[in-house]
């Protein structure tokens, strides 16, 4: 079942199988819920062999943020409850409150802390360490150039060997670019990483990083076919297929009046984040224009369930998540309670709102939020993952010849 680098990446071995991961923090312990119904359904079309990991099936892994760290992990052939096991125990490190956290703007970003976590992870990997078993692409903002810098191990890059005095993809350790890559804006925090070097590879130059925020689905499509980055993959339908997994999506609304009131600096970070979801919101409504995906991501109520447009479609395209909607607390004892959300309906029990309004923190590390999360994630993923998706087609030799014989 394991291929290697080159007939993941090679344009000539087939169908190519693209798996896009979103940030958000713990939150990210949802999308790691989904990645086990995942994990499970595609061993056990590979007749359940121990053996079998996403990065087996997937030719290409990536997203920014913390799902950059899950599709490091991913890259790297850990199985999806090793990858939960790692990424709870990091968590409270990079996330957790520390003295002088700001009552406002919640536990800040320790680059420091979450370096240290990355490190224990992950050693001195590097992008081009042989440890790396599939495509693997790291979204991270530079902000000292303003430039959107894509990480990947591609060995055809233009950057993945060294160009004059700058470093070299295959060079960067997966601990500093992915301390790079998780950084967040609203922390006020940015992490510093070695990019030009002397010939003695003596570091003469730092860029300074944040997470990019960038909708991850729709920046791996254009890397996997744009001719510049290399990798050249075919599209169509039956040669092109992404899985999109996020890590649960609020709508950042606000009243009028709340936001008025609000310091100037608390709302700037309110439109900061608005904006955010939108650029998402559009990623997602633009992935699913290229595609006739099985069950549409309702983007916005004028949009529906888009159905598929007048062009040929360009991929197989799912996004996979879940709406984490609020519900209003009862005003006073004995007031009906307000209908359930689709998410408790979902996981088959009510929940009350400050759980539910605490759900989508993204530094909410206490053990039931990151329970809940996870039991999320596993109800979302049986959703949508099932004997039908990912397509069939798509799977791999491997596979389809043990579906023949279980059907014989």
């Amino acid at each position: 079942m394991s291929r290697t680098l080159f007939e993941h990446l090679s344009p000539d071995t087939g169908a190519k199988r693209v798996l896009a991961l979103d940030g958000g923090g713990v939150r990210s312990v949802l999308t790691l819920g989904v990645l086990k119904v995942l994990e499970d359904e595609l061993r056990r079309r590979a007749g359940g062999s121990s053996d079998f990991r996403l990065c087996d099936y997937y030719d290409l892994v990536g997203g920014g943020g913390t799902g950059a760290i899950i599709a490091a992990g991913v890259s790297l052939g850990y199985g999806v409850e090793q990858l939960a096991e790692m990424f709870l125990a990091m968590a409270p490190e990079a996330y957790g409150r520390s003295a002088g956290d700001d009552l406002y703007l919640g536990a800040r970003f320790s680059p420091t802390r979450l370096r240290r976590a990355l490190q224990r992870t992950f050693a001195n990997r590097t992008l081009g360490s042989q440890d790396v078993r599939t495509g693997l692409a790291i979204q991270a903002k530079r902000l000292d150039t303003g430039a959107a810098w894509m990480f990947t191990n591609h060995p055809l890059g233009a950057f993945y060997d060294a160009v004059g005095e700058q470093s070299a993809n295959k060079r960067y350790r997966l601990a500093d670019v992915l301390a790079a890559s998780v950084a967040a804006p609203a922390s006020l925090n940015a992490v510093a990483v070695d990019v030009e070097f002397d010939e003695k590879y003596r570091s003469q130059k730092k860029g300074y990083f944040v997470d990019a925020n960038f909708n991850a689905g729709q920046q791996l499509f254009v890397l996997a076919v744009e001719p510049g980055y290399k990798f050249g993959w075919s599209t169509g339908p039956d040669r092109l297929m992404m899985t999109s997994v996020g890590s649960g999506l609020r709508r950042p609304a606000i009243d009028g009046a709340a936001f008025d009131g609000l310091a100037p600096s608390l709302r700037a970070m309110h439109a900061a984040r608005a904006l955010a979801y939108d650029a998402q919101m559009q990623g997602i409504a633009l992935m699913q224009t290229l595609s006739a995906p099985r069950k549409p991501w309702i983007v916005n109520a004028e949009l529906g369930e888009q159905s598929q447009s007048s062009a040929p479609a360009l991929l197989d395209y799912q996004r996979i998540d879940m709406a984490l909607d609020t519900k209003p607390r009862p005003r006073r004892v004995g007031d009906p309670q307000p209908p359930m959300t689709q998410l408790e309906r979902m996981i088959g029990r009510e929940l009350d709102p400050a759980t539910l309004q605490a759900l989508a923190r993204p530094d909410n590390t206490r053990n039931a939020n990151l329970e809940l999360l996870y039991e999320v994630g596993i109800a979302v993923g049986r959703a949508y993952v099932d004997a039908t998706y990912p397509d069939p087609k798509f799977d791999l030799g491997e596979q389809r010849d043990t579906q023949t014989a279980h059907r014989e």
